[in-house]
C-alpha cells in the first residue's frame, strides 16, 4: 500500500488548478455561503474580468455582481426577489437543477451540491444546444413539416382541452373542415411540387385568417381543420365565407405559373347530444362532404 505523502496544501492547489481546467463552471461555497473558489470558466461565462473583486462577496452579492452584468438587467423588486430566493435554495442545499436564460439567448444549468463540512458547490453549465435540440423536437412533435400548421396529433390534443372547456361552460364552439377543389387535377396538370406549394400557400391563408384563439391544423392530404372556440354556427359560417372568398380571389404564382384555384368547407356546431370531439369532427366531414357534392367552392353547414 502506498500512502500519498502529499502535503494538504498542496493537493488543494492542485484540486483548484484541475478546476480552473474544466469547461463548466465551479464555485466553492463555505459553510456560510461566502465564495472561497471561482474557476476560470465561470468568470468568462459570465463576463467577469477581475477575482478579486469577488474576495469579500457573499453569495448573494456575488449574484448581484452576475445579474447587473446582464445587458437586460432586471426591474429593482425584480431583482431582489430573485437573489433571495436563489440564496434561500443554496442554503437549503436544493439539487434540483434550475435553468437560467442570460444574454444572447443562452441557458445555464445550475446545480447545487451540499459538501460534507457544510459548504456547497455549485456547478454552471451550459445547455443552450441541448434546449435547441429539446425545442426542436417538440417543435418536429407538433407541427407539420410541410405546411408549419399544427399536425393531426396535436390538433387532437389542443381540441380535447377545448371540447372539454365546452362541456364544462356550454360555451359555443364551432368546426371547419376545409379541402382543396380538384386537387388531384392540380398533381396530375403540374406536378407534385406545385400541389405541395398550392398546400403550403392555402396553410398560409389559414394562418392569415384565423383569430389568436383559433386553432388550425393541416388535418392530412389537402384538408385543413380550424377550431372556432366561442364561435356559433352563424359566426363560423361567416368566417368559412371569408375564407373561402380569399382562397378564390387569390392567384398563386408558382414556378412561372399563375395557378387559381378554390376550396370547399364544411361547418358545424358542438351541441349537447355530441359526446366527444369526433362526434364534432363527423358532423363536419358530413357537411363537407355535401359541399363537394354540391358543386365545389362552397360553404356547407351542417
Amino acid at each position: 500500500m502506498v500512502i500519498d505523502q502529499t502535503p494538504p496544501s498542496q493537493v488543494v492547489d492542485t484540486l483548484r488548478a484541475a478546476l480552473d481546467e474544466v469547461e463548466i463552471g465551479v464555485v466553492l461555497l463555505d459553510r456560510d455561503l461566502v465564495p472561497q473558489f471561482v474557476n476560470r470558466c465561470f468568470m468568462r461565462m459570465w463576463h467577469l474580468n477581475n477575482a478579486t473583486e469577488l474576495e469579500k462577496l457573499d453569495f448573494e452579492g456575488l449574484m448581484q455582481v452576475i445579474v447587473s452584468k446582464q445587458a437586460q438587467p432586471m426591474p429593482a423588486i425584480k431583482f431582489n426577489e430573485f437573489i433571495k430566493k436563489r440564496a434561500e435554495l443554496i442554503r437549503a442545499g436544493a439539487e434540483d437543477p434550475r435553468d437560467v436564460r442570460v444574454d444572447g439567448g443562452k441557458v445555464i444549468r445550475v446545480k447545487c451540491k451540499p459538501l460534507t463540512d457544510g459548504g456547497r458547490m455549485l456547478v454552471y453549465t451550459d445547455v443552450t444546444d441541448l434546449i435547441e435540440q429539446a425545442d426542436k423536437l417538440k417543435e418536429l412533435a407538433t407541427v407539420d413539416g410541410m405546411t408549419g400548421l399544427f399536425n393531426r396529433r396535436h390538433f387532437f390534443s389542443l381540441a380535447e382541452i377545448e371540447w372539454a372547456r365546452y362541456q364544462r361552460h356550454w360555451r359555443p364552439m364551432s368546426l371547419l373542415m376545409i379541402d382543396i377543389d380538384r386537387f388531384k387535377s392540380i398533381n396530375d396538370q403540374f406536378g407534385h411540387d406545385v400541389g405541395d406549394h398550392i398546400i403550403i400557400r392555402i396553410a398560409d391563408i389559414c394562418r392569415e385568417e384565423k383569430r389568436k384563439s383559433d386553432v388550425v391544423a393541416r388535418f392530412g392530404g389537402e384538408e385543413f381543420l380550424l377550431l372556432l372556440p366561442e364561435t356559433d354556427l352563424d359566426e363560423a359560417q361567416s368566417v368559412a365565407e371569408r375564407l373561402r372568398r380569399v382562397v378564390e380571389m387569390r392567384e398563386f404564382s408558382i414556378a412561372s405559373r399563375a395557378i387559381t384555384t378554390t376550396i370547399s368547407i364544411g361547418v358545424a356546431q358542438a351541441n349537447p347530444y355530441m359526446e366527444t370531439l369526433f362526434d364534432l369532427i363527423k358532423m363536419t366531414d358530413q357537411a363537407l362532404y355535401a359541399a363537394k357534392n354540391g358543386g365545389r367552392n362552397r360553404v356547407w353547414a351542417a
